[in-house]
């Protein structure tokens, strides 16, 4: 996709990719990007950063080895062309979203049909260039999730230690709060793991309370002999 974000300071530097962390809206209507950088010229891009029209304010907030952690604001075309709006507005869930010299690539969960549909409608009303990599429907086995009336739930609804601490701090920090008021970094630094980490353990978290929950309703609407 051609979304002017960025555009012009990636292909200044094409070796680089940036991967959109998180997109927060403030109540004044500005909005600030937080991103990695991947690139083969850190300095190089922060330049061009410097120069493209579509950010402001850019800062550097955690530096690796191999990539670095920016957040900057997102201004002129960039954010009047910004799909961000658009996309939770009809119920999209931004699953992740990659920038390259080529362009961005937005990965979109829709709640239904109609939702791709919008989007090429929004690209369109944008003059955004469009093109669909790839589409697949999610289905949902309920089947898989036992409903045999006498298998045991296990104890937390089998979350491990590790795991209900993690999703108990990303919720009282307000991970899953709109807008978000703490990053992925962020929670993985009071951690003191990495965010990938954080990522996995709340996956496995959610995978175990979805499943234990059904189990466990299963069990109640299930007439019992006495």
């Amino acid at each position: 996709m051609t979304q002017p974000t960025l555009r012009q300071a990636l292909q200044d530097v094409p070796s680089t990719r940036i991967i959109i962390e998180q997109v927060e809206t403030e109540y004044s209507g500005e909005r600030t990007l937080t991103f990695w950088v991947e690139s083969d010229d850190f300095a190089a891009f922060e330049t061009a950063m410097s120069d493209d029209p579509t950010v402001t304010d850019v800062e550097c907030l955690t530096t690796f080895s191999d990539r670095r952690l920016y957040r900057a604001t997102q201004v002129g075309e960039g954010r009047a062309k910004s799909l961000y709006s658009a996309l939770t507005t009809s119920g999209g869930d931004l699953q992740s979203v990659i920038g390259t010299a080529t362009g961005w690539e937005y990965r979109v969960a829709f709640p239904d049909s109609g939702g791709l549909s919008r989007l090429r409608d929004i690209c369109e009303e944008f003059g955004l260039d469009f093109t669909l990599l790839q589409k697949y429907q999610q289905t949902v086995h309920l089947d898989r999730i036992s409903s045999a009336a006498n298998q045991e739930v296990p104890p937390d609804l089998g979350l491990t230690p590790t795991q209900r601490e993690t999703l108990l701090r990303a919720v009282d920090q307000g991970y899953y709060a709109i807008p978000r008021e703490i990053s992925l970094v962020e929670l993985a630094s009071q951690l003191g793991v990495s965010d990938q980490a954080v990522t996995e353990r709340l996956r496995r978290a959610i995978v175990a309370l979805t499943t234990n929950a059904f189990l466990l309703a299963e069990q109640e609407s299930t007439p019992h002999d006495d």
